[in-house]
């Protein structure tokens, strides 16, 4: 009896150690969104290697792998307040530019 108590516990043990090392880790994109009225030409994404290039008005640039993490933008634009990429999970952001040098975050889903 002992012996089918420890066989199960060790059996439950080695599932639950399946599960948690199959939680994929979090995927995060972000994009640029020119919703100005003049063209972008540089932004970059401080603390990344992000480089955003030509960005016409109106559109929006293709998304791009990012880590987790506190982040400033430099280039045309520059900001010192730093926005969060954060998130449990797969998650596309667009980081929106208006007129005034409005920066905005926005969370596009999955």
């Amino acid at each position: 009896m002992r012996k089918s108590i420890g066989i199960i516990i060790a059996f439950l043990l080695a599932i639950s150690l399946l599960a948690l090392s199959c939680k994929k880790p979090a995927e995060h994109s972000v994009r640029v969104k020119n919703d100005s009225s003049l063209p972008l030409k540089t932004i970059n994404i401080v603390g990344s290697v992000l480089v955003f290039t030509d960005i016409k008005v109106g559109t929006a640039t293709d998304y791009k792998a990012i880590p987790e993490g506190k982040y400033t933008i430099s280039g045309d634009l520059t900001t010192d307040e730093p926005f969060d990429i954060s998130g449990t999970g797969k998650h596309k952001w667009s980081i929106v530019i208006a007129d005034g040098g409005s920066v905005s975050l926005v969370d596009d889903g999955k």
